[in-house]
């Protein structure tokens, strides 16, 4: 499907075909849901309906006709719970395509006084720390007050199936912060859980940590490490897509750049449609990688695809807005360049992007 962007044409990915499909089925599926008078979940691969009876930081006990049964953390995309305000599911909404502030604006009309089911109030607490933490980590709010979000949410919510998600937020905002000790001891959290996905999944968050920090080698060693806890587990299965992804970033920056290239061109085909995030952050890496090779033209349509397709990823849309503006420039086009640095300047003002 081409597309033109800026008097460019290039082809859409199939995953944009494929995100289409998806919102035109939740779209007509949300009122169904809405009656519904059963919990539902919604896993990696299709969704269990029926009565939540339990939950832990590792698991969600459901019952179906009477029959229990165990769904693993890591194969939840999401929950939503019979009798839940409405405004819950239009914030996760929001927050999927990156309308943090949007998530925000919707959770504070949420009437508290009216919501006593627990499993209900931890999602709301849940869905304001995840919209405001994302926010602050893209440079459009305050950490501080984030972090005692983060802070407060695990302390309150212990058996909370969102406690992994909460970790790696903290961890995630102390990075930022400049506290790379506090983010590093949050990552380790995660591999305290049993399961190869958060074994995979803390290595990875070390390495980018080592990575962010020019530790190249260091971090391929974490990255080597995540993809041995994920070999042979389904569903680890995007963890080993991530280490893959970054283990590329860092051979790249290390000078294997051809390697590196073909790496993120395969992960870019491999990669799950939602996962906005890992796509957004493989195109930047394919732009970076035809930068090191020279190519400025090749360098610049990979960064137009995360401007175009993956926005919602508010970091990665930032370093794409900032590799634009340079390439812009560079190519002759200064009045392109002076809008996307408009654009990074307003949309991430405080992001470190911005502040290059």
């Amino acid at each position: 499907m081409p597309r033109n962007y800026n008097g460019l044409s290039f082809k859409l990915p199939r995953i944009a075909c494929g995100a289409v499909a998806l919102l035109l089925l939740l779209a007509c599926t949300t009122t169904a849901v809405a009656q519904s008078s059963n919990d539902r979940i919604r896993r990696r691969t299709g969704s269990d309906t029926g009565k939540i009876t339990d939950m832990s930081a590792l698991a969600v006990t459901i019952s179906k006709s009477g029959v229990e049964s165990d769904v693993p953390v890591e194969d939840i995309r999401s929950i939503r719970f019979a009798g839940e305000p409405s405004e819950l599911n239009s914030a996760r909404s929001a927050i999927r395509r990156g309308r943090f502030d949007d998530a925000v604006a919707t959770l504070d009309k949420v009437n508290r006084d009216q919501v006593d089911r627990r499993e209900v109030v931890q999602e709301l607490d849940y869905l304001q720390l995840e919209a405001r933490a994302k926010l602050a980590l893209s440079g459009q709010g305050g950490l501080d007050s984030a972090i005692r979000l983060a802070t407060d949410f695990l302390a309150k919510h212990r058996n909370s199936y969102h406690v992994s998600s909460a970790i790696e937020l903290l961890g995630d905002l102390h990075l930022i912060d400049g506290d790379q000790d506090e983010a590093r001891r949050q990552y380790t959290k995660l591999a305290k859980a049993p399961a190869p996905y958060f074994q995979a999944r803390s290595a990875i968050l070390t390495g980018r940590l080592l990575q962010q920090a020019g530790k190249h080698d260091e971090a391929l060693a974490k990255f080597d490490q995540a993809l041995e806890a994920a070999q042979g587990s389904p569903a680890a299965e995007s963890q080993r897509l991530e280490a893959t992804l970054h283990r590329a970033i860092s051979q790249s920056a290390s000078g294997d750049v051809d390697e590196a290239t073909a790496t993120v061109k395969q992960i870019i085909v491999e990669a799950d449609v939602e996962d906005t995030d890992l796509l957004a952050t493989a195109y930047n890496a394919l732009g970076d990688c035809y930068l090191q090779s020279d190519r400025p033209k090749a360098a610049r349509d990979a960064f137009l695809h995360v401007d175009v397709l993956f926005s919602s990823a508010a970091d990665q849309h930032a370093k794409a807005l900032y590799e634009l503006s340079r390439l812009w420039e560079a190519l002759g086009q200064r009045q392109r360049a002076r809008d996307a640095k408009d654009r990074l300047q307003n949309e991430y003002p405080t992001s470190q992007w911005a502040k290059r």
